[in-house]
């Protein structure tokens, strides 16, 4: 159910004058006093792109590279209420925005997946990781869409659709239902603990300037992975429920839409090969896509071995700028396999990955399902690192040797998910269920493990690695971004 909130504006400009032509300047406060960490955006509503930053400690703020035009200006943050603007010229400073306490609904409205998660109570641990693993796989738990049901029977068809994999335990699946209502339904919420937000950003995260582009239609579009061009100019995102590629330029902002071909389906993973041409991986169809980024053409190949007219499905793709070959290398979560297929011949090749107990410390946490999921390429030795989400392990790959003399590692938190590794080859993962993330040294064979904040709550569904070594996390559970 999407539902849409219109707040009554509690703010207006003062002192308003002309600065630089592309900058909005001003100040939040509440109370008469400057309020750090909120985030202020400014809203090109004919472009469909907004900039935001974060209040200094004084209130302050400056948004800057705008156009010479009319603005929306948004002022949010946990606790308070939202502030909209309307018709805010570039050039602007002195504008003010005042701000109030959220309360009652509005507070609650604010609570994010994680601490409604919270509120759904288990038996154990290892009935809340099952839950984890299969019921939070596409969406966050708790929060209003997913309350959205009426009545047991609607509880009952979206478990179901939710238990895909059939692996949710046995008395799991005969409480479920009553738990989730008991929790989620009506006036169950009105019980809740107060909503305490969190603190507002301080430090570095403060400095960060956020840009973004609104894209296809609202409430419809889907995209599931974007890209960057080499030059870093294009955007480039795939719609899984629409079909279709969209390119972004950020420095006009014109966006460019193409449908994959008839009988291509599930765009889901996208990746620059070493010509810059953009791969896809076509996960409902069971094929690679090339989208060739000169002729703005799309060519389709089965993503399985010939004489296969298709593969499984196709999840997440890499390709190493250092390979001369080029290899476009692809998980594929149907089956036990890791695949490449060669850009210029479109041969392509299946890798069988190990078995269940053939794992370093196999056993632990493996389930029904396998799911080869994430996959990357290590920059030192050029070696191919890939998760098992339900299989419970990554594994490495040698391009070098035929069979790929592959071995696998069983990891000490249960999800792994999509990994990356670093420029010195550790290799980083997230464990989705357990709401952790960890390290893998791959001489060392060892392990350390990072809890994220409320980590029983967490699922982090990807990470990556910077060159200069950070590593980010998705906080998929609560819409934020770690470092």
């Amino acid at each position: 159910m999407k539902q849409k909130i219109i707040l009554s504006v509690l703010a207006f400009a003062l002192s308003v004058s002309l600065a630089d032509a592309t900058e909005i300047r001003g100040k939040v406060t509440k109370d008469g006093k400057g309020v750090g960490g909120v985030f202020v955006s400014a809203h090109d509503t004919e472009n469909r792109k907004a900039s935001g930053v974060f209040t200094a400690v004084d209130g302050t703020y400056v948004i800057d590279d705008l156009r010479e035009k009319d603005y929306r200006v948004r002022a949010r943050q946990k606790g308070l209420n939202d502030v909209w603007l309307e018709d805010v010229t570039a050039g602007s400073k002195g504008i003010e925005i005042k701000m109030t306490n959220a309360t009652g609904w509005k507070l609650e409205r604010q609570r994010t997946a994680d601490s409604a998660f919270g509120m759904l109570k288990f038996d154990d641990v290892r009935d809340k990781l099952n839950f984890k693993m299969y019921c939070t796989y596409c969406h966050q738990v708790g929060t209003v869409g997913f309350r959205t049901p009426e009545e047991p029977v609607d509880w009952e068809t979206m478990i179901r659709r939710m238990n895909g994999f059939g692996a949710l335990y046995p008395h799991t699946k005969r409480t479920i239902v009553k738990r989730i209502m008991d929790t989620y339904k009506g006036e169950a919420v009105d019980k809740w603990p107060k909503y305490a937000p969190p603190s507002p950003p301080t430090g570095a995260a403060t400095k960060a300037k956020i840009t973004w582009w609104e894209m296809g239609k609202r409430y419809e579009s889907q995209y599931h992975d974007i890209d960057l061009s080499p030059d870093g100019r294009l955007i480039y995102a795939v719609n899984i429920t629409k079909n279709y590629i969209v390119t972004v330029d950020t420095k006009t902002d014109k966006q460019v839409y193409k449908k994959f071909p008839r009988g291509s389906y599930g765009a889901h993973s996208i990746e620059p090969d070493n010509d810059g041409h953009m791969w896809v991986t076509m996960c409902a169809s069971g094929q690679m896509a090339k989208y060739d980024i000169h002729n703005k053409e799309i060519e389709i190949y089965s993503s399985a071995e010939a004489p296969a007219r298709r593969g499984s499905y196709p999840h997440t793709l890499r390709i190493n700028p250092l390979d001369p070959e080029g290899l476009i290398w692809y998980t594929d979560a149907g089956r036990n396999s890791v695949f490449w297929i060669h850009p210029k011949t479109k041969e392509v090749k299946e890798y069988h990955l190990l078995s269940a107990n053939q794992a370093v410390a196999a056993g632990k946490g493996e389930s029904k399902g396998i799911t080869p999921y994430g996959i990357d390429y290590s920059p030192i030795d050029g070696m191919i690192w890939y998760s098992k989400l339900n299989g419970n392990r990554i594994g490495r790959i040698d391009p070098s040797k035929p069979d790929g003399d592959i071995k696998e590692w069983n990891p000490p938190f249960r999800g792994p998910r999509r990994l990356h590794v670093a420029p010195d080859g550790i290799i980083w993962v997230p464990g989705f269920a357990s709401g952790v993330f960890g390290k893998f040294d791959p001489d060392t064979e060892k392990w350390l493990v990072y809890d994220l904040p409320n980590k029983d709550n967490q699922i982090p569904y990807a990470l990556n690695v910077a060159p200069n070594g950070h590593v980010w996390i998705c906080g998929t559970g609560n819409d934020t971004i770690h470092r």
